[in-house]
C-alpha cells in the first residue's frame, strides 16, 4: 500500500506537468520576472495557509537548517526555475518532459553518496526500467524539420532540472525535522527575496512589477502558479519529507509521462511513437518502486 510520501510525490508530478503546459502558453518574457511573479504569489498564499492552520515560523531552527533551506531555495527555485523557464521558451512541452529525465538519476546518485540512503528491492527493480524508459523517450533518430529541437533550450532546461535536484539533497536533512508548510514558506521567501535583489541589480525591477498588474497573460500564469508552485511545492516537499529522497525523485519523474500525455492530447504537440513506448516502460518501473516500498 503506497504511503503518504509516495502519493504526494506522484501527485506533485501531475501538478507540475499541468503547470509546465500552462507556463508554455505564457508569451515570451523575462524568465526571472516570471519566476519572481510565481514565487511571490505562492509565498503570499503559503503565509495565509500557515496562518489558517495555526502554524508559525520556527525561529529556533539551527543555523545549519536555515542555510540548508536558503541554499536549496537559491539553487532550486531561484536559479533552477529561471533556467528551466528560459529553456521552456525555446522548446515544446514534450521536449521539456524529456529534459526532466536528468532529475531522478541525479537525486538518486547524490542521496546515496551524501545522505547515506540505501535503495530497497522495489527501487532496485524499478529504477532501471524508469531509466530505460526515459532514455527511449529522449532518444532521437532521424527527425523532420517540425521535430527538430533547440539545443540551447534543452541545455538551459537540463541545467535548471539539475540545479533543482541538487536543491533536493541540500534541503532533505532540514525537512526531516521541520513542519511541511512552514519549511515550504521559508524556501519561497528566500527564493522571492533573492529574485527581487537579482532583478534590482540587473535594472529589470520595473518590468517585473508590470507582471503584477492584471492582464490577459494572467490566464495561464495564475493557474500555473497555483498548481505548479503553491500546490506542487507542498506536494514535492511532502514527498521528500515523508519518504527517501531517492524514492521521491523516481516518483516525481512521472511528470515526464504526464507531460507527454498532456502535451499530445491537450497541447496538440506531435509525440513520436518511441516516446509513448518509453513512457509505458517508465510507468512499469514506477509501479515496481511503489510495490516494493517498505
Amino acid at each position: 500500500m503506497p504511503h503518504i510520501g509516495e502519493i504526494m510525490a506522484v501527485s506533485c508530478a501531475l501538478c507540475w506537468a499541468i503547470a509546465v503546459l500552462l507556463f508554455r502558453r505564457v508569451p515570451i518574457m523575462d524568465p526571472r520576472g516570471l519566476n519572481l511573479f510565481k514565487n511571490t504569489i505562492a509565498f503570499a498564499l503559503l503565509l495565509i495557509t500557515l496562518w489558517l492552520t495555526g502554524g508559525h515560523i520556527d525561529w529556533q531552527r539551527s543555523p545549519e537548517d536555515w542555510l540548508r533551506l536558503a541554499g536549496s531555495a537559491l539553487l532550486g527555485l531561484t536559479l533552477g526555475d529561471t533556467l528551466f523557464f528560459a529553456g521552456l521558451q525555446r522548446i515544446g512541452a514534450s521536449v521539456a518532459a524529456v529534459t526532466d529525465c536528468v532529475y531522478s538519476p541525479t537525486v538518486v546518485a547524490l542521496s546515496v553518496v551524501f545522505l547515506g540512503e540505501s535503495p530497497h528491492v522495489g527501487l532496485l527493480l524499478g529504477a532501471p526500467l524508469v531509466a530505460a524508459g526515459l532514455v527511449l523517450v529522449s532518444w532521437q533518430g532521424q527527425t523532420t524539420a517540425a521535430e527538430k529541437v533547440d539545443r540551447l533550450g534543452v541545455l538551459l532546461s537540463v541545467s535548471g532540472v539539475f540545479a533543482t535536484a541538487i536543491g533536493v539533497i541540500i534541503a532533505k536533512p532540514a525537512l526531516d525535522h521541520s513542519d511541511l508548510i512552514e519549511a515550504t514558506t521559508v524556501r519561497l521567501f528566500f527564493a522571492a527575496a533573492s529574485l527581487l535583489v537579482w532583478q534590482m541589480a540587473s535594472g529589470r525591477l520595473r518590468s517585473s512589477f508590470d507582471m503584477f498588474r492584471p492582464q490577459p497573460m494572467w490566464r495561464p500564469m495564475i493557474p500555473a502558479t497555483l498548481v505548479g508552485t503553491y500546490l506542487s511545492m507542498l506536494l514535492w516537499m511532502g514527498g521528500i519529507k515523508y519518504t527517501q529522497a531517492s524514492h521521491a525523485a523516481l516518483l516525481n519523474q512521472m511528470a515526464t509521462v504526464f507531460l507527454l500525455l498532456l502535451s499530445r492530447f491537450v497541447g496538440g504537440e506531435v509525440v513520436p511513437p518511441r516516446r509513448w513506448i518509453g513512457a509505458g516502460i517508465a510507468v512499469v518501473g514506477v509501479l515496481l518502486v511503489l510495490r516494493g516500498a517498505p
